[in-house]
């Protein structure tokens, strides 16, 4: 069966959309027309893909018929700047599709949002509610009847256990595993190999000291 291929712009040409970019090209559904980003990244260029404009082209790129979005910038110690540009694209109207790896495997009952990047080799189990604009990078767990709430970023390897929920704008660094039941909050940053056993606050950094 023939699939059809639709054009989508990306935000952000940094490494994290290397990942992005390698995925959407193994899958086949989307043609990269190329990036947008800041003033200092014009000229710059990926692969066969060039930065064309800024994120202030977007609604021109709408009227002249493009549909398709995606943001393309990691998280960045925050979640901030990919709220901005998401809200941005909801507002002109564009749709803004989940990349998900075809290595990945997804549980057919597992909930998405929009906006999501799902890494190579990425499990998410039964259950689990992943919100709209998260990472979840290369091998991560996401184990059964988790919560993730949006503009999160588990990261290479992290691993959530069983009935974890994990507020916004959240980092789960490489290789960090949350054990099961836990509720971490909003705006927490947890540092590259934690193991995390009880609740965590909303603004918390858990680091290995």
């Amino acid at each position: 069966m023939l699939i059809e291929v639709e054009d989508i712009i990306l935000l952000g040409i940094g490494g994290h959309a290397h990942s992005v970019v390698d995925s959407i090209e193994r899958a086949g559904k989307y043609n990269i027309i190329g990036f947008l980003d800041t003033e200092e990244m014009q000229g710059k260029q990926y692969l066969d893909y060039r930065v064309l404009d800024t994120d202030n082209a977007l609604k021109r790129y709408y009227d002249n018929g493009l549909r398709n979005a995606f943001v393309t910038i990691g998280y960045l110690g925050h979640g901030t700047v990919r709220n901005r540009l998401y809200e941005q694209l909801r507002t002109i109207g564009y749709r803004i599709p989940n990349i998900i790896d075809k290595t990945a495997d997804i549980s057919a009952s597992a909930k998405f949002g929009d906006g999501i990047f799902v890494g190579k080799k990425t499990i998410i189990n039964a259950g689990a509610d992943i919100g709209s604009m998260c990472i979840i990078n290369t091998g991560a767990i996401v184990e059964h009847d988790c919560e993730v709430g949006s503009f999160t970023h588990i990261a290479v390897g992290g691993v959530l256990c069983g009935g974890v929920h994990v507020g916004t704008q959240t980092l789960i660094g490489a290789n960090a595993t949350v054990l099961q039941n836990i509720r971490i909050g909003r705006n927490v940053i947890v540092g590259a190999g934690m193991i995390i056993r009880s609740n965590v606050l909303d603004n918390t950094s858990c680091r290995i000291k």
